[in-house]
């Protein structure tokens, strides 16, 4: 069996049968459903077709008379094709972060990296957020100071209305070693922000934000 999926494309194709699957139990025409599935095959059915088991999914997620509990345990067998984020060591760690003197490190051992697009851990003892994601098979991190009086809003990562906090890194600004804070409002809980991830644009656009440097 070969790892076929992003971890938000995973997200993404859950999100969006999810829905056709709400439909299936709550929708008595069948030209409506024949038309979501038609609609579904549009935006996720290129994703089947990457590897011969998982087009043997398709037919299963295409059946109407699917309940939602078999649909869930579909997509825990789909994480089997899920390519996983490289889970970071200690050292690697403290590499990207050298300039952090005390860090506070994430419960590596105990994540599914097959759920994430990216790392994220909070410090709640010097109310920082720490963040990693992988590009072009390299680590990358920034981190910040997190506000902890969270608050409904726009998540400036996953793009959805969530839990969010503040999140500020420090950059430099201009070539006279001026620094200044960058920032957006990101979703305090990273992993359910995972779940949430279902495309990299936005996530590219707060990334550039919070390391950019003049």
């Amino acid at each position: 069996m070969k790892e076929q999926l992003q971890p938000y494309e995973y997200w993404y194709s859950k999100q969006q049968l999810s829905e056709l699957v709400n439909a299936y139990h709550s929708v008595n025409d069948k030209k409506v459903i024949q038309s979501l599935q038609a609609l579904m095959k549009e935006r996720t059915g290129e994703l089947f077709q990457r590897h011969p088991d998982l087009a043997a999914y398709w037919p299963v997620l295409m059946d109407s008379k699917l309940t939602r509990k078999q649909f869930e345990a579909v997509f825990d067998e789909l994480q089997a094709f899920v390519v996983p984020m490289k889970q970071p060591s200690a050292k690697q760690i403290d590499k990207i972060f050298r300039k952090v003197k005390k860090m506070y490190y994430p419960p590596v051992d105990s994540l599914d990296f097959r759920t994430m697009t990216f790392l994220g851990w909070n410090d709640p003892g010097t109310n920082r957020k720490y963040l990693l994601r992988e590009k072009e098979g390299r680590l990358q991190g920034v981190y910040g100071s997190f506000r902890s009086d969270v608050q409904k809003g726009h998540c400036a990562i996953c793009n959805q209305i969530s839990t969010v906090g503040l999140f500020l890194a420090t950059t430099k600004a201009s070539a006279d070693g001026t620094y200044t804070k960058k920032g957006n409002y990101i979703c305090s809980n990273s992993e359910q922000c995972n779940q949430q991830v279902t495309q990299l644009e936005t996530l590219e656009r707060f990334w550039e934000t919070v390391t950019y440097e003049k």
